[in-house]
């Protein structure tokens, strides 16, 4: 038996409001992979992927000019296996993203913030011949946040990246065996106020 899920989530959202003020932008990628492979007899599978990105603008405009940005992600994927005459696998991979802009002017001058997130994500677990068991766990959350304001006032940016991986094995039989792991983050922010 083999069962395999893929999620991908690309969303672009943006806002503009001129005659002095604001420009936002926002945008995320997610995608998500999933595996459980089992190949010799008595067997028992299990896969899951679970997956949420929220995208949030606001805005105004003329003196008090306001802006305000958001976006959050949560992926988790599950895997599982069983065995008996085992060879047994499971592997996953989560990716994630993010990015935000933001451009506020107007009452006395700019503001110009920027964002971004990374989050990549990797797993395995093995077996051989006979015996069996599986196991993987993955959690994942971005979060992004901006703000805006004017007439001199506020600018404000936020990052948080999360992360959470298990991967397990069980032996007997002929047993061999693997586990894994692997996460990169990469987060990057600007800020410019005048």
């Amino acid at each position: 038996m083999s069962k395999k899920i893929s999620v991908i989530a690309v969303l672009l959202v943006s806002s503009v409001t001129w005659a002095g003020g604001i420009g936002q932008m926002q945008d995320f990628t997610a995608a998500l992979g999933n595996c459980v492979n089992l190949v010799h007899g008595s067997q028992w599978a299990t896969s899951d992927n679970f997956l949420t990105v929220l995208n949030n603008q606001c805005a105004g405009a003329q003196c008090f000019t306001f802006a305000t940005q958001e976006q959050i992600g949560f992926f988790s994927q599950v895997g599982c296996a069983d065995g008996m005459c085992a060879l047994i696998g499971v592997e996953q991979s989560i990716v994630g993203l993010g990015v935000q802009g933001q451009t506020i002017l107007d009452g006395v001058g700019p503001k110009t913030q920027g964002q971004n997130l990374g989050l990549l994500a990797s797993q395995g677990v093995a077996k051989a011949d006979g015996g069996g068991s599986g196991t993987a766990n993955q959690v994942m959350s971005i979060s992004q946040d901006q703000m805006g304001m004017n007439t001199l006032g506020p600018a404000h940016e936020s990052s948080v990246v999360f992360g959470v991986q298990t991967a397990s094995i069980q032996g007997a039989p002929g047993a061999t065996g693997a586990a894994g792991g692997s996460i990169g983050v990469t987060t990057n922010q600007a800020q410019l106020v005048n």
